[in-house]
């Protein structure tokens, strides 16, 4: 008899096959892939829409992939959700093409699972490319934020390549938003359908967040559209997850709601946003929720964030 595969990594990708071949390499380097493991490990790419990928995935060092080539692209929702359908593991665990797993990833995960249904690693945010098997010294640790499931009511800390969970129907990406859907499944599986969800605790994945070049009108436009999607998007979302009115998470909600607002003017007027600007804002949402400054400071705050 055939055991099933204990984990399924769903890598979707489009033409970006580099950065593809980086991030196979650094699950082949997990300890659940060794030669000697006695689990099975497979890889689900989702070729989104792009350019041929076979030559990369052949050439990954993986012991078992399947990969789905898709002539349209479906977008974040959609790829992965393709790739969650043909996966047969226990556990499903999530990767971008352009993150990195580092040693241990996995491992540390599955051991967690034994008494959660979702866990998540905390992760390293960084500016430039980190390679497989680099220590990433130079990273931030922005994400390092232990499991509070009303702070994820009011913004998500958890970057999908951080998630490792149970491979049950309710693991689906919504294909009808526009944005933030790794968002919307963690709080539909938290709070719609009661997962116990823990961290690792320990800081497993590389989170590339590398600055684009942004010097032309296309790209100020995009970014510009970009912004105003998430801007809309994030009270759509809590809508569906209504908190009591005036209540402390409501009360972050609003400033945040604010904030993008004011970030989204200052872009239409052609400004630049700083760099790890979400990052650094969350940070001071949690410092409120976690009762470490005042509430009333929040907006203060945030706008220093713009510098």
């Amino acid at each position: 008899m055939i055991m099933e595969p204990l984990v399924s990594v769903i890598v979707p990708t489009k033409d970006r096959q580099d950065r593809l071949a980086a991030a196979l390499e650094s699950v082949a380097a997990q300890t659940l892939c060794d030669p000697g493991s006695p689990h099975r490990v497979e890889v689900v790419v989702v070729n989104d829409g792009g350019a041929s990928v076979e030559d990369v995935v052949e050439n990954a060092g993986l012991d078992e992939v399947k990969l789905i080539e898709s002539p349209t692209s479906h977008g974040h929702a959609g790829a992965r959700n393709s790739g969650i359908e043909a996966a047969d593991g226990r556990y499903l665990a999530f990767l971008d093409d352009d993150d990195l797993y580092l040693p241990g990833h996995l491992e540390s995960a599955v051991a967690a699972l034994r008494e959660a249904d979702l866990v998540y690693a905390y992760c390293r945010t960084s500016v430039r490319r980190v390679e497989p098997g680099e220590e990433p010294l130079h990273a931030k640790a922005f994400f390092d934020v232990e499991f509070d499931a009303g702070l994820l009511l009011v913004g998500n800390y958890i970057p999908t390549s951080t998630i490792v969970c149970r491979n049950d129907p309710a693991a689906r990406f919504d294909p009808s938003i526009p944005v933030l859907v790794d968002w919307e499944l963690l709080l539909r599986l938290v709070h719609g359908h009661g997962w116990r969800a823990a961290t690792t605790a320990r800081p497993t994945v590389v989170y590339h967040r590398v600055p684009e070049q942004n010097s032309d009108t296309v790209d100020a436009t995009r970014i510009v559209a970009g912004h105003d999607k998430y801007r809309k998007g994030y009270p759509a979302l809590l809508d569906r997850w209504p908190v009591p009115e005036g209540s402390p998470i409501e009360v972050l909600r609003k400033h945040m709601t604010d904030f993008n607002d004011i970030c989204h003017e200052r872009l239409v007027r052609g400004e630049e946003l700083p760099h790890f600007l979400y990052e650094q804002a969350f940070q001071v949402l949690h410092a409120a929720h976690a009762g470490r400054i005042d509430p009333a400071e929040v907006p203060a705050r945030l706008i220093a964030a713009l510098g």
